[in-house]
Formats: structure tokens, sequence, C-alpha cells
């Protein structure tokens, strides 16, 4: 509840900073359009929402799509005024506006970009956009029902919309937002892909290297070993002789688990009702379903399938045991290394904090060099990807430099409004 009253809060501070007072050293001359409409209404001096703080080629860039790029900014530094001096605030802020209007900046050349590598939409890409709202209520709604768990219904869809309202979501906003991305997306993977793969020498010098770095490294240490090989990086040196595991989680339902940590906690010395339901649950999992996965192991299945039937994914998912491996409990440890040979499952399930893991032999892997031949593919690859967000980088930063763009930073400043305390900064 506190993080969305906060950021009720918060945003109805930060609204009306967004008014702004006119300075006297604006020296950029706004176009007839410029003086159209102001920001807000009812304020004679806050400056006009279509006065022009940059130029992109023939794009205007405009006050009111800063203002909504400064929105959270203001919102964040509002909250640390008393932390700074005004001259402090003024220069974060002026400096916070620069950064966001770059961004608007790197996105109308991006924008330019997509016309002219003339990328468009696909109807499933379109339907891929439109659906993004829907993820949005869905976030949205999520975050609600955690700070308000007692709303259904009416309730819940008024609270979702006022959330909505006040962030400044909007449907339309939200679905161009997204198709922008989308097409962002294909001008990326179009320009990359144009990157050409790197030769045979230069993956043979990637491999020496990597690998006079990871036999310091892991010889050191295995724990960095075992984290590489989790995390899917390239490994060429393997420390050690390795046992590779499967794991099969079977865990307690979610409402037990909440139910039993209740109890857990106001639990007493008179009582033994946690224990009793620990045991229970315990119970209850080697009956329902631990004396029917061995049952089917017996029967043939194989391990990675019955993975597959408890959670969906999880057979591409390895553990890698070796006699120094520290990161693991001693009883997981123990029996990864007892179990008999390759191919072989533990057969006692190892007891978890809110359940069991049972454990399986999958394969090997000795110590020594991986020859470069095993991992020739997946060293190039990596460099692959490399090159190509390097080429991606570097075609941003040209396309910067040869768009013709102004900057009116003179217009970015931050100062008092006329009659308000010093120290509350508006932009312009």
């Amino acid at each position: 509840m506190k993080s969305i009253l906060s950021f009720f809060l918060c945003t109805m501070l930060v609204c009306p900073l967004l008014s702004a007072c006119q300075g006297s050293g604006n020296t950029g001359t706004p176009s007839e359009s410029d003086t159209d409409q102001s920001v807000s209404a009812g304020d004679p001096s806050a400056p006009a929402a279509d006065e022009v703080v940059a130029r992109v080629g023939d794009t205007e860039i405009l006050y009111s799509q800063l203002a909504e790029q400064m929105v959270m900014l203001e919102a964040m530094y509002s909250g640390l005024s008393e932390q700074f001096t005004p001259e402090q605030l003024h220069e974060k802020l002026h400096d916070a506006a620069l950064s966001s209007l770059e961004t608007l900046i790197s996105q109308q050349i991006l924008n330019s970009k997509i016309d002219e590598y003339g990328l468009t939409l696909t109807p499933e890409e379109q339907q891929e956009a439109g659906q993004a709202w829907d993820q949005t209520i869905e976030n949205v709604t999520n975050m609600v029902r955690q700070d308000y768990p007692d709303l259904t219904g009416a309730d819940l869809d008024a609270m979702v919309q006022a959330t909505l309202e006040v962030s400044g979501q909007e449907k339309q906003t939200v679905v161009d937002n997204a198709a922008r991305s989308i097409l962002v997306r294909k001008l990326k993977e179009q320009v990359m892909s144009e990157t050409p793969r790197p030769n045979r020498q230069k993956v043979e010098k990637f491999y020496s290297s990597l690998l006079a770095e990871q036999r310091e490294q892991f010889d050191q240490d295995v724990t960095q070993f075992e984290s590489a090989m989790i995390m899917g990086e390239p490994v060429v040196y393997v420390p050690q002789d390795y046992r590779v595991i499967q794991e099969i989680h079977l865990k307690f339902d979610d409402e037990v688990v909440q139910l039993l940590n209740q109890m857990e906690q106001y639990d007493t010395d008179d009582s033994n009702s946690y224990e009793e339901m620990l045991s229970l649950e315990y119970q209850r999992l080697q009956e329902e379903s631990i004396s029917k996965l061995y049952h089917q192991l017996e029967e043939g299945v194989a391990f990675s399938q019955l993975m597959e039937d408890t959670k969906p994914g999880s057979s591409n998912t390895f553990n890698y045991v070796c006699e120094d491996t520290t990161r693991l409990s001693q009883a997981y440890q123990q029996a990864a290394l007892s179990i008999s040979r390759p191919g072989e499952t533990y057969d006692t399930p190892i007891q978890q904090s809110r359940g069991y893991t049972i454990l399986h032999w999958a394969d090997s892997l000795e110590a020594g060099e991986i020859p470069l031949e095993e991992v020739y593919d997946l060293l190039e690859q990596q460099l692959l990807e490399e090159d190509r967000n390097q080429t991606w980088t570097d075609l941003q930063s040209q396309w910067r430099q040869e768009t013709l763009v102004e900057i009116f930073e003179d217009r970015l400043g931050y100062c008092p409004r006329e009659g308000q305390n010093e120290k509350n900064w508006y932009l312009f």
C-alpha cells in the first residue's frame, strides 16, 4: 500500500513543478506556432507546450515532449531537495534535462532511419504491439493486488484505472511505444545482420586468450567454473573431474509455504503445530509424488522426461559437482558423489527446507582443456554477437554525427517561480 500511496503523492507534488517560468536569457527564436498553447491554461507564466527545445534535421522536439520525460526525474529530485543547495539542484536538473533531450534526439534519429530503411510492421507485429496495453493492465493490476489484497471487482478496476491515470499511461501511447520498439528492433537486426562472421584466426586467438584466463581463474576457485557453466558462458577449461547432475525439485504448494511461514513465526514452545504440519507435508510429498517418480524410473521413463513433466523446460538445466564444490549443501554434494555410475538416480530424495530434490548423474566432464573444435561454434557466435553490438553502437554514433541537430540549451535552465521559495525549481 505504501508504494502506491507514495507514487500518488509524488505525482501530485511533481505535476505542478512542470509549470515553468519565462527565462529572460532565452535567445532562441520560437516559431509562430511556439506560442499557440501553454502547458497550463490557467497559468499565464507557464511556457508554451509547443515551444521548440531542439531540432533534428527538419523535425522539431517540443517542450511538451521533454516535460513528459522529466516527470519522474522531477519527482526524484523533489524528494532530495533538502540535500542540495538551490544552485546544486538547478545544475542537476539542467543536466537531467539535457540527458533526457539527448534521448529524444536519439529516438528521432532512429525514427528517420526506420523510414529510410522502409521498415514497417507485419500484421503479427501490429498484434504484438496491441498486446502491450493488455500487459500493462495486467502488470498494474498485479501491483494493486499486492498492496490492496482485499480489493475485488469494480473496486479493483477503479484503483487500477486511477493508477494508470496518475502514472500518465494511456492506451495509444503504450501501443505506439511498443510499435516503435519493434521497429527499432527490426532496424537493429537488419544493420547487425550485415556484420561479417569472425575468421578462424580471430576465433583461435580468442580461444588461446580465454584458455589462459580460465586456467588461472578456475584452478584458484572451482566455483567460478561452476558459475560459468550454469550461466552458459563459453568454457574451454575444466579444472577437475566433474559430475553433471540433473535435478527434479518437488516443493510444497505456495499456500502451504505461506501458512508454514506464518506458523513458524508465531509458534511457541508450548505448541508443536508447526512441526506437525511440516512433517505431514513431507509425508504427503513422499506418498503422492516421490514414490510415483521412482516407480516411473523403474519402468524405464527417462529422467529428463520426468523433469519436463514436473517443470516444462527444466530438462535443459544442469548442475556441476566435484570433490571441492562448496556452493552446495553437504547433503547435496554427498548424494551427487554417491551415485554409482552415469545414467543412474540417487535412491533417496534430499530433503530441503520446503520440499525434496531428486538427483540424477547425467554426464561427466574430464579435467583439462576442451579442444577448440568442440567449442568453435560457441566462441565464433560470441565474437559475432560482440561485433554486431559494436556495429550497432558505431552506427548510432555515426548517425548522430551526420545529423544536423540544434539544441536550444538556454531553454533548459531551471529557475524559481516569482513569489515561490527559491528551493522550488521549475523547468524553463
